[in-house]
Order: structure tokens, then sequence, then C-alpha cells
């Protein structure tokens, strides 16, 4: 434990020579502050980065500091990005990257094609961002970044029986990576987060979660690998769209040949993001 907030009911105030201002990185609120689940939410996701900060605990030195500018800033370009492919939907959807013990996300209120780095919050005003991000981070702890999008291809996908079918090389990335989560309406309820969760663990090693008439999300381990992924992704529901409207028979792949495409997509030289992302921050400027 790095360090703890606590809030004695008794004795109360807590005496000046209790043994517990004494304790190394013990930080003590009166208990009539934290009465309120609200108030001991808001101290969990709101008060950590003040203290930390405060404190010198992690966050203000040169290293924490730097990465969480290459996080934003990474964060920033894939919302940029995404309304540079017109992939973005106004000010909805959401991105996050993992961050101390929450995330930086999407704000919810500012349009995607304008973000900047200082625009990305700890905390998104949009509850639905909250309980999926939130979902999928506790499911897998190797997860750094979220991507949620409702675009066209990947949306009209989601809306079909069979699902996501990966019938294209671009498609082995997410050979065996695609797990589905029935549309529960509006994710705007702390108890639907299990069974995100669940849904999940259900497919070992997935990259990608298929939500039936809703939309999509992919998750990596980075923004960058997060966001190529979603890229792809909706490109190859497009081509599978474009397949089924021609009306012919579809050659699926061998499995066996899609396996193989799967690992060595996943090669470090080949590995979503690797050769991509460099090539795509040149294409956003926040000057």
């Amino acid at each position: 434990i790095k360090y703890a907030l606590l809030d004695p009911p008794s004795p109360e105030p807590l005496p000046a020579d209790h043994r517990l201002w004494g304790l190394e990185n013990c930080f003590i609120f009166p208990h009539y502050a934290t009465n309120t689940m609200a108030v001991r939410e808001a101290l969990v996701s709101e008060i950590q980065p003040i203290i930390e900060d405060h404190y010198g605990l992690g966050h203000s030195d040169e290293r924490r500091k730097a990465e969480e500018r290459a996080l934003r800033y990474d964060l920033a370009v894939a919302h940029r990005l995404t309304a540079k492919y017109d992939m973005d939907m106004l000010v909805w959807n959401h991105i996050s990257a993992r961050y101390r013990t929450g995330c930086l996300i999407t704000p919810g209120r500012k349009m995607w094609g304008k973000m900047t780095p200082e625009d990305l919050v700890y905390s998104s005003s949009n509850v639905t961002a909250d309980v999926i991000h939130d979902a999928i981070y506790s499911a897998r702890p190797d997860i750094k970044a979220i991507i949620h999008l409702h675009t066209p291809a990947a949306t009209a996908i989601s809306c079909l029986e069979d699902g996501f079918q990966p019938i294209t090389q671009d498609s082995a990335y997410f050979y065996g990576k695609v797990a589905n989560y029935d549309w529960d309406g509006l994710s705007d309820d702390a108890s639907e987060g299990p069974q995100i969760a669940a849904a999940i663990k259900a497919v070992e090693g997935c990259n990608t979660l298929l939500m039936h008439n809703h939309g999509y999300v992919c998750f990596g381990s980075s923004v960058r690998e997060a966001w190529v992924l979603a890229y792809y992704f909706e490109r190859c529901c497009e081509v599978q769209l474009r397949v089924m409207q021609c009306g012919g028979k579809i050659r699926h792949p061998p499995k066996a040949v899609l396996q193989k495409a799967m690992e060595t997509s996943y090669l470090p030289e080949f590995a979503p993001g690797v050769c991509e992302w460099e090539a795509l921050c040149e294409e956003i400027s926040f000057d």
C-alpha cells in the first residue's frame, strides 16, 4: 500500500497526539466530510491526484510527469485521428488510457477534431464511459488503453446474427479475438460492469468486444495499439458488408491459415501500431 486515506468516526475529531497522525503516508479526513458514498467516491477518484502531487508520491517526479504527458499526447492524437478518418460521432464515444489507479479519458463535451492533451480528464462526464472502461480494466490487468466507437460498418456488423467474420488478411488481427456482448440498453448502470467483464473473460486474449446492436470496443497494451486495431476492425467490417452485398458465395480462409496469419500479425515488427503510429502522428498538429 503506497498510502491510505482514513476517515475515523471515533474519536472525532482525532486527538492531535493520536498515533495515527504518525503513520507515514497516512492522511486523515474529518468523518463528517466523508459520510456519504458520493463524497467517498470523489475522494478516491478526484483527491488522489492532488495528494500525490502535493506529497510527492510519484505524481510529481519527472518520470511520472513525462509518462502522463506522453499518454495525454497519444490520447489527443487518437481522438483527432478518429475525427480525421470519419470514425467519430460528435462529442460521443470515448478513448482512455490506464493511469495510476484510474485512467485518463475523453471529457465528453468537446469535438474530437479539436481535442488537445490538456482536455483529457481523470473521470468522464459520461457514465457510460465509466461503466464500460472500468469493467474492461478490472477484467484484464494487461490492458492499458481502450477505445469505444459506433462507426457505421462495425455497428452494422454488430446487428447481424452471425456477427463479425474474419475473411480477409487484415482480419487476421481479430481471428479468435472478438468477444460478444448482448445489448442491454444504455450502459449507464454500474451493475452492467460484471456482465461486460464476463464477456471479456469468456474469450481468452481477446482484443475486441462487439457490442450487439451498439458498436464495438478495441483494447490493447497502448493507445497506439488500441486505435490501430479499431481502425482495422472498422475496415474489415466494411469489407465484410461489401462482400455480403455482392450476393456471391463467401470464400472463407482455412482456419489453419487464419491462425498462422494471426500469429504473424502479432510478431513484434508487425504488431498493431508498431509501424503505423509515428506516421499517423505526423498527420496531426496541435499548433
